[in-house]
């Protein structure tokens, strides 16, 4: 142990109250990232109208549009998130995103959107390599599955608000026609509708000017650099690949479910966003906060393997209620099956990241959080929305089988990461003794 980490590890911890104050803002700025991200779901008949796009050029914005350069630069990111202030690389990020989301809604051209996705993309690569890290310096190894399930509740109060929000203002604006803002110009109801979500996103800034940068701890290890993931790939290999390719199921259902709604059963944006947006916060928030718990008192213990180990779970049990839900026979029903699989499925999103950094030393956490990102957003957000619609507009071959695309997408990447995470469990055990 070198001279810093000795003086680092003898520093007594921060106060917990202040640990999850930090934690809130946090989540506050992963919320709004999501709402930022997601808002395009509800959107795709009137983008896909005014833009003249194919199921497939659609996919392309919602996932590798955002994600290619989302995980290039978070690599990058994830580097200086272990080597500088990681405060300022979240407030940069966020000034970012929000300005480049406000740009989507002055798109006019596939091209435009896209590059304003992208843009998106580099802002919020920013945030969760650095808080993530951060976090990990807040809160002791025994307490972080419920500090890191709070953080991670982003995923679903961010997507889930998207859709509320989002259906709203579409109801509020689809018979106004364009409308015009003094110096901007005019703007069709979904251009607004971007304008309007980025702005709340640059009042987090001054929250975060109120967050003091932690000591790094448990720096010990650091050293070994990239070599630390190579020696222990055994466990980092399927563990990874496992919770990206379960991503590939929330990032379908976030993509497609609005939309086979509004094909299937002739729902409106507003019926399936507030309804679906209601389900990811209530089911998908409650699955996070429920596994975070969960964890934290079978760590404390002594089952130091809770948080893999109840990831292996929520993703078994999410395969029967990914199914049904593709069967089901009225949309009240299906809504009800997808509640009970994004359940099961945020518990597992929620405990990825204390199970990653439990056995990853401080100096390689952002590193690794952008590596678990890359293959999140490259496997999960790239191939979700995509493979959907390819086979749609391939397979299909019927944009009413939207449904059916969905399904058997689904259920086929939920099998397979509970295959992947359960490889992952014996060397788990291993590295934390």
């Amino acid at each position: 142990m070198t001279a810093d980490s000795a003086a680092s590890a003898a520093r007594p911890w921060p106060r917990p109250a202040y640990g999850y104050y930090v934690t809130g803002i946090l989540l506050l700025a992963y919320t709004l990232s999501y709402v930022d991200r997601q808002i395009l779901s509800l959107m795709v008949e009137p983008v896909k109208r005014d833009l003249q796009l194919t199921d497939t050029q659609i996919s392309l914005l919602h996932g590798f549009a955002f994600a290619i350069f989302y995980t290039l630069v978070g690599l990058v990111l994830g580097r200086l998130a272990d080597r500088c202030n990681r405060r300022s690389l979240i407030i940069a990020g966020i000034a970012i995103w929000c300005l480049a989301t406000a740009a989507c809604g002055f798109a006019g051209s596939l091209g435009a959107l896209f590059l304003a996705r992208i843009v998106v993309g580099v802002g919020e690569a920013s945030l969760s390599p650095a808080a993530y890290s951060m976090l990990a310096d807040y809160f002791q190894p025994e307490r972080r599955g419920r500090a890191m399930g709070l953080y991670s509740l982003g995923v679903y109060l961010g997507s889930g608000l998207a859709f509320i929000v989002g259906g709203l203002v579409i109801a509020a604006t689809k018979d106004a026609g364009p409308v015009a803002l003094p110096g901007l110009g005019s703007f069709k109801p979904w251009q607004l509708a971007f304008v309007i979500v980025a702005l709340p996103g640059l009042l987090v800034v001054p929250l975060m000017l109120t967050v003091r940068e932690p000591v790094r701890r448990e720096l010990a290890g650091s050293e070994g650099g990239f070599g630390h993931f190579v020696e222990r790939r055994a466990f980092y290999a399927p563990a990874i690949m496992g919770y990206a390719v379960l991503a590939i199921v929330t990032f379908a259902y976030t993509a497609w479910l609005p939309t086979s709604f509004i094909r299937l059963w002739g729902w409106s944006p507003k019926e399936i966003g507030i309804a679906y947006g209601s389900i990811m916060l209530v089911f998908g928030s409650g699955g996070m906060i429920l596994a975070g718990m969960v964890a934290d008192r079978l760590a404390m213990r002594g089952r130091r393997d809770a948080h893999l180990g109840l990831s292996v779970v929520g993703t078994v049990a999410a395969v029967p209620f990914a199914l049904a839900a593709g069967l089901a026979a009225s949309p009240y029903a299906a809504l009800a099956l997808v509640g009970l699989t994004s359940f099961c499925i945020s518990m597992s999103i929620a405990l990825a990241p204390a199970a990653l950094q439990s056995v990853t030393p401080n100096g390689l956490r952002g590193q690794m959080t952008a590596l678990y990102l890359l293959l999140i957003n490259l496997v999960g957000m790239g191939g979700g929305p995509t493979l959907v619609a390819l086979c749609t507009d391939y397979g299909f071959g019927d944009e009413l089988a939207v449904r059916n695309s969905v399904t058997i997408v689904t259920v086929c990447a939920a099998s397979v990461s509970a295959a992947l995470l359960a490889l992952a469990v014996k060397p788990y055990r291993r590295l934390i003794g």
